[in-house]
């Protein structure tokens, strides 16, 4: 059973007064997950068998799609694109030693973007706001080219 309120209920299908799960629909906006490390490995078996060379960094979006290596245009497009309480996560493929190290923006319900680094093992993190799409894209690029020179 599903009743629709400001808070959604999802009830129990053997007692529909017997509520299983409460959400808000419009909850805080979920990032796409990063790849796994089997999937970095076969990102990078694929690029290897087409005969297309290393990848250190992909782009991953809200809706599923995966780019490689991505440019400055590829980049600065996939940020123009992002609507209210999306994300744009990018990934350096590195080696499980080094952890997981990404960049990702969202864009809040008050206009303001939101970047959130994370660098390999330490777990550090830098989070910064800023409403001007220009100075996001230029951290962003910024953070690409620190992390292809790793």
């Amino acid at each position: 059973m599903f009743t629709c309120t400001a808070f959604g209920t999802v009830g129990s299908w053997s007692d529909p007064e017997d509520p299983i799960a409460v959400y808000n629909p419009d909850g805080p906006p979920v990032p796409p997950p990063l790849l796994t490390a089997q999937e970095k490995q076969w990102t990078r078996e694929g690029r290897r068998r087409r005969g297309l060379g290393t990848v250190r960094l992909v782009a991953l979006t809200g809706d599923g799609r995966v780019t490689c290596a991505p440019d400055a245009p590829a980049i600065e497009a996939m940020l123009a694109g992002l609507r209210e309480r999306q994300y744009a996560v990018l990934q350096r493929l590195s080696d499980h030693d080094e952890g997981d190290c990404y960049l990702q923006v969202l864009l809040s319900e008050d206009a303001v973007y939101e970047v959130e680094q994370r660098a390999g093992t330490t777990g550090e993190c830098q989070r910064t706001r800023s409403a001007s799409w220009a100075e996001v894209c230029d951290v962003v690029l910024r953070w690409v080219v620190d992390q292809s020179s790793r």
